[in-house]
């Protein structure tokens, strides 16, 4: 026999325990994605790369000094300090984005639904050192240092798609090796 008063109360009980589990999922879904979300953007570290920064050039010092200066006039790069008697040849000067991206990795920028982190102001400063091992042979080294400033932004406010800066902090990056290695070949080959 059918009593329909308890049939539909067994129904309505499957049913109200189904919406529990279902709104308890959404729920917990919820949940993960407001914390998630909230979190302050971060900068994301780079890695280290393995850098050949040293080779033994098989020509005599004089040979490859003026190499290494002819490699500075061809990439139009400024040279800072040069003092051949000690071997050094240093710079300092700000990157193009499109070489920052093939000779440093300062990781990357975050983004979050609290705002933003982004790199720019990209700076290299570099030395090669060059000394004479014997008549027919030169020690090279190239040591790089590359930094970015690191820029926070957060939303203007809750509705806002503008942003504001929240702090630019000078960061640094790690050598891919790229430049250290097309300097030493360019050096290598002369």
């Amino acid at each position: 026999m059918i009593n329909l008063r308890t049939d539909r109360a067994r129904i309505k009980g499957i049913n109200m325990r189904k919406a529990i589990r279902i709104l308890a999922g959404v729920n917990m879904f919820m949940s993960f994605v407001f914390i998630s979300g909230c979190s302050a953007p971060q900068r994301i570290a780079p890695t280290p790369y393995a850098v050949e920064n040293e080779r033994r050039v098989e020509r005599p010092f004089d040979a490859t000094w003026q190499s290494a200066v002819e490699w500075f006039a061809t990439h139009n790069t400024p040279i800072k300090n040069i003092d051949k008697s000690s071997g050094l040849i240093s710079t300092e000067y700000s990157m193009s984005m499109k070489d920052a991206l093939v000779f440093m990795d300062c990781g990357r920028g975050d983004s979050t639904m609290t705002g933003k982190v982004e790199m720019d102001n990209y700076l290299g400063n570099f030395n090669v050192l060059i000394k004479k091992i014997d008549d027919n042979s030169t020690k090279v080294v190239v040591n790089v240092f590359f930094s970015c400033a690191v820029k926070k932004y957060r939303y203007e406010n809750l509705l806002s798609t503008n942003y504001v800066l929240e702090s630019s902090v000078k960061e640094d990056c790690v050598s891919t090796g790229k430049l250290e290695k097309q300097i030493l070949d360019y050096l290598s080959a002369k």
